[in-house]
């Protein structure tokens, strides 16, 4: 029987959808060959910023199918608001995790490491030393300290149970852990109560913390059984840079001292000029580094500008400091405490534990804002800026003080015309006879330029009106 043209057809195209089911087959068992391994380096400060990019690394992980996601670490550990978050995002990740401690996994960094199912620790590498310390938001204010005892088992119940509950995902011996947060809980087998534990790369092994030691990340790969696979290593983008450096405890609260402390000066001097530049500019970095790390978003941005613009028309077009100065300081307030929050509207309102370190950070600043201040103004009076905020003047019997309450430089300026060198409001500058005063009005607005009259003298206040008035 002779073949029709369907049936040669037919077997070509059969014998070509074989040929591509190989091809396919043999690319399949290529990939399969070669599996995919993601690094995220955890160096340096744990903070804010790198939670953005552990976050980043698992979706990449997640999205390559790899076979492993491992944690290459190097800490001292940080903020353990942020190691929560890390241990959070690591517990919904779906690809098998590896904490590979090249040298140490200290504090933070220890907890952060319970949260992955396995630990391979390098040859002189320690883990350990996770005891809870408030720090300074300031630096200022010193370092590390014991936690109150009012809030202190509060504070570590909360830390307890979120590595309570890594350990069980993961297989570890929670003992171990808690014998690193708390000196009292001891470990017969290393340490004695009082005594926090640090574990050496052969003791985590030992006691069953850490699966093997390996000297180099190769070294893991090959104890892991994907030595040939394809290392994707999570290099931080410059904005996580940045976000790691403006979140980072010294320079947080540096940018948060010199924000509200060149509000302050702004606040208690006439017009506007560079103090207030500075304070804005500090508090936006800070407000920014925080909504980099993806802390924050656009309610905390509108309620960040909102302020602002309501300072910049207290400042600029009211005379005087009222209603609307009040409410763009706390604008400015409150988004800096939301910036500091992982929260969105429509979540309902943060708890008091979530308010707990922000509240403490925006009031350690305000405080170390005046500390600073008051600290400058005494050792350097007559810092441009500075000097603004006090009377430049004290009024005693040498520059013609009598105790009587009678000045004699007082009485010989009543009556004297001079300048408005600033706008009073009510306080200010005047040049009178070729002296610049410190000055104040009755509680009324003078323009910059405008001529002024001393209409009286209390104690160490020169009180003047404008010439016209006071005529």
């Amino acid at each position: 029987m002779m073949k029709t043209t369907r049936d040669i057809r037919w077997r070509c195209n059969g014998r070509c959808a074989g040929w591509l089911a190989l091809l396919l087959a043999l690319l399949a068992g290529g990939a399969m060959a070669q599996p995919t391994v993601v690094i995220i380096p955890v160096q340096g400060e744990i903070e804010e910023g790198l939670t953005y990019v552990v976050r980043r690394g698992i979706r990449e992980a997640e999205r390559s199918q790899a076979a492993y996601l491992i944690l290459q670490m190097d800490t001292y550990g940080g903020k353990v608001k942020a190691a929560e978050d890390i241990m959070q995002a690591l517990s919904r990740c779906s690809v098998p995790t590896v904490t590979f401690v090249d040298t140490k996994a200290i504090s933070a960094g220890a907890l952060i490491a319970a949260a992955t199912r396995q630990i391979v620790m390098a040859p002189q590498s320690q883990i350990g030393d996770a005891k809870l310390m408030e720090m300074s938001p300031l630096p200022l204010l010193g370092g590390a300290k014991e936690i109150d005892a009012g809030v202190k088992e509060k504070v570590y119940s909360a830390v307890r149970a979120i590595v309570r509950s890594a350990c069980e995902r993961n297989g570890h011996d929670y003992r171990l852990f808690e014998a690193m947060m708390d000196e009292q809980a001891g470990h017969t087998n290393i340490v004695t109560p009082g005594k926090l534990l640090t574990l050496t790369a052969r003791e985590a092994v030992s006691n069953g913390l850490a699966v093997a030691h390996a000297g180099t990340l190769p070294d893991v790969l090959a104890l892991l059984g994907v030595k040939d696979a394809r290392v994707e290593r999570v290099t931080p983008k410059s904005r996580e840079n940045v976000a790691r450096f403006l979140t980072g405890s010294v320079m947080s609260g540096l940018l948060l001292l010199l924000g509200l402390g060149g509000l302050f000066i702004e606040l208690r001097t006439p017009g506007f000029g560079i103090p207030g530049i500075i304070g804005i500019v500090c508090l936006a970095l800070f407000f920014w580094g925080y909504t980099i790390a993806g802390q924050s978003g656009w309610f905390e941005i509108a309620l960040f500008l909102v302020g602002v613009i309501l300072l910049m028309i207290e400042i600029f077009l009211i005379p005087g400091f009222g209603l609307t100065g009040v409410s763009g300081i706390i604008c400015i307030v409150v988004a800096l405490l939301f910036a500091m929050l992982d929260w969105q509207p429509g979540h309902g309102l943060p708890g008091t534990e979530q308010l707990f370190r922000p509240v403490a950070v925006v009031a350690a600043g305000i405080i170390g804002s005046l500390v600073a201040l008051a600290l400058v103004a005494k050792v350097m009076p007559h810092t441009p800026g500075v000097s603004r905020m006090f009377l430049a003047m004290t009024m005693n019997k040498k520059n013609g003080y009598d105790p009587s309450g009678l000045s004699v430089t007082g009485a010989a300026l009543l009556g004297q015309t001079g300048i408005a060198r600033t706008d009073l409001r009510p306080a200010g500058k005047v040049t009178i006879d070729g002296k610049l005063l410190d000055v104040i009005t009755e509680g009324g607005y003078i323009e910059c330029g405008a001529r002024v009259r001393v209409i009286s003298t209390d104690s160490n206040r020169i009180i003047v009106d404008a010439a016209d008035a006071a005529t």
